[in-house]
């Protein structure tokens, strides 16, 4: 799930286990990349940056938001980087605390909706939503009474969950590597999740619902290949090719202000970690969402404007 993008995660926990979709170009944060850092790596496996200060190098992969089960990749470099590695720095956590409780029953109320969704849809958007239920095995009945963004993301859900594609890797089997080795793992920052999802559920509005759904089902009707196609080119270290999938799911969360703002935020965030590792000898890891990293203002065009050397993957 997007970067796992945390404070969608825990909105899409009030509803079922998910995904979502939507957005105008100009406002999505991740939407335009730097052609310089959209490379073939020379090394074996997935694309690695080195960011260097003198003495101090942090070694950053770029992570797709998911992949489908039975997907390979060689994790060797991986490995050998986290070997006497100081930390692996990871993306922000999302926190929601015990008084959040209540707050996040509410919130699933103000998603809820009276109306029938076939009924509320514009006919067009009605026939795909009835036709994309049917392509998940779904009954329409499972996705009734949500607001229609809402209903997309439950159903891109279903459609992950169908296409067998893990939303939790391939950060999980970095973890699980730094932990084999004893490496600290370290989000780069840490959020409150609740004000992100009040202001998320504030910002819809019947526009917004419409097109976050029919996002959705754009993302369905491409299918699983694309993400398959995707994620053997990210395992094979083309960036370009990693970067494919369709993006639905950012598009429509870019509609949100709330969203893109906590999106730039994680960047520099990001870029605040990676930064500060560089002050010290040694050697550092991260594993940043792909797109966060190469995009135009994004963690690695941050750091080489602080005056970081960035060396690609074409040149490593």
């Amino acid at each position: 799930m997007i970067r796992p993008i945390a404070a969608v995660v825990a909105l899409a926990a009030l509803v079922s286990p998910v995904a979502v979709a939507a957005a105008p170009p100009d406002a999505d944060p991740e939407g335009v990349v730097v052609s310089e850092l959209v490379v073939q790596a020379k090394t074996v496996g997935p694309a690695w940056w080195r960011v260097s200060n003198g003495a101090s190098t942090v070694w950053v992969m770029g992570a797709p938001s998911g992949l489908p089960k039975g997907v390979k990749w060689n994790d060797a470099l991986l490995a050998a980087r986290l070997t006497g590695a100081r930390r692996l720095i990871v993306p922000p956590a999302y926190g929601m605390g015990l008084g959040d409780i209540f707050g996040a029953i509410a919130l699933r109320g103000k998603l809820k909706s009276r109306a029938s969704i076939e009924t509320s849809l514009p006919a067009d958007l009605r026939a795909r939503y009835l036709a994309d239920s049917a392509l998940l095995r779904q009954r329409p009945e499972r996705y009734d009474h949500w607001k229609p963004a809402v209903a997309g993301l439950i159903m891109l859900g279903d459609f992950r969950k169908h296409a067998g594609i893990e939303d939790n890797q391939p950060l999980a089997a970095a973890r699980g590597l730094a932990g084999h080795k004893g490496v600290r793992v370290t989000p780069a920052a840490a959020y409150k999740a609740m004000p992100v999802l009040k202001a998320l559920a504030g910002e819809l509005n019947d526009a917004v619902d419409l097109a976050c759904l029919a996002d959705s089902l754009q993302e369905i009707e491409v299918g699983p290949g694309r993400v398959q196609i995707a994620a053997q080119a990210w395992a094979s270290g083309d960036v370009r090719g990693a970067l494919t999938a369709e993006r639905g799911f950012e598009r429509c969360l870019a509609s949100f202000p709330e969203f893109t703002a906590q999106v730039r935020q994680a960047m520099a965030d990001e870029a605040a970690a990676i930064g500060r590792d560089l002050q010290t000898p040694g050697v550092s890891v991260a594993v940043i969402p792909l797109r966060s990293l190469v995009a135009k203002d994004g963690v690695l065009s941050q750091l080489a404007a602080r005056g970081y050397t960035v060396r690609t993957p074409a040149s490593d």
